[in-house]
């Protein structure tokens, strides 16, 4: 699994009025969304592979992919990205290893946005 700063842009996610701040909340609520999403779309990845349905293993790893860059974790979306080129090629590149290697991928990007908290972590990163 790559550092922090593999997995997170943080330009992405601050670009983002009240992000940095997490001004009423607003970060921990979108994140709370995205994570709920992730685990919901890596079930849909999961379903389509296992009927062998390209084009629906496609739609759900643009979705993950999409949502993912939205808010900077990167490493995830350049997985999804992984996965939809692959299926947009009718290749079905999803199993068991890969489905856990992003539920820990969306585990510990999870952690890292958390750290964003921690005072003890310093400065996030440059102001957008």
């Amino acid at each position: 699994m790559p550092d922090v700063a593999a997995m997170l842009d943080l330009r992405i996610l601050f670009s983002v009025p009240g992000m940095r701040e997490n001004r009423a909340g607003l970060r921990t609520r979108v994140l709370a969304t995205w994570r709920n999403e992730a685990a919901a779309i890596i079930d849909a990845l999961r379903d389509a592979a296992a009927a062998g349905d390209a084009h629906a293993l496609r739609l759900a790893a643009h979705r993950l992919k999409s949502s993912s860059g939205a808010l900077g974790a990167i490493y995830i979306s350049s997985l999804a990205s992984s996965i939809e080129n692959a299926a947009r090629d009718g290749r079905i590149a999803f199993d068991g290893q890969q489905r856990l290697r992003l539920e820990q991928a969306v585990q510990q990007t999870l952690a890292a946005f958390g750290a964003l908290d921690d005072p003890s972590c310093g400065d996030p990163g440059p102001r957008t």
